[in-house]
């Protein structure tokens, strides 16, 4: 009887350490700010999604460590590409959970400082993170970010999956624009 109370105790402090990791509270939803900025000619384009027509445009990056965890799901952006307004963010989605979540392309949006909502429909994002696995691509926003803009939020809404985070949703904010 002494040892299944030992085991009962044993399971619930191993429940409140997990609800505890899986809070929020730990330093992994927090951004790590260490972004730098680069600017390119037109002729070093890095991706074609962000070309135009004008051969002298200027492709600015900043790259950093970006991200928020909510329950068992964590979202990164890792590098913002910026050219004549355009915009493209490089994204790493993590799944800790024992079962497959589903974040779709049409669930992307993106919100800027100026409280303006751009769609990404034309993201190359693979939707489908595996158990215990991870998937990376590009969100390309679909208008041009006006002037005046300085940072974006990233949200993932109507994600499913047996362990989604409770709303279906994670945003990531405070991403800076290159400048």
């Amino acid at each position: 009887m002494i040892a299944i109370a030992a085991v009962a105790a044993g399971v619930l402090a191993s429940l409140g350490v997990i609800q505890f990791a899986l809070s929020g509270s730990d330093s992994a939803a927090q951004p790590n700010i260490t972004a730098t900025t680069t600017t390119t000619n037109g002729f070093e384009t890095p991706d074609a999604a962000l070309e135009t027509t004008e051969p002298s445009a200027d492709v600015k990056v900043t790259t950093g460590s970006f991200k928020q965890q909510r329950g068992m799901i964590t979202i990164e952006v890792t590098r913002v590409e910026a050219a004549n307004g355009r915009v493209k963010l490089f994204v790493t989605a993590t799944n800790a959970s024992q079962a497959r979540m589903t974040l779709p392309v049409d669930g992307i949006a993106v919100l800027d400082d100026l409280k303006r909502t751009y769609a990404a429909s034309s993201s190359k994002w693979d939707g489908l993170v595996t158990q215990g696995g991870k998937t990376s691509g590009t969100v390309v926003l679909d208008e041009k970010v006006g002037a005046g803009v300085n940072s974006l939020t990233l949200t993932f809404s109507s994600i499913s999956g047996q362990f989604a985070p409770t709303g279906a949703s994670v945003s990531v904010p405070g991403i800076p624009l290159p400048k």
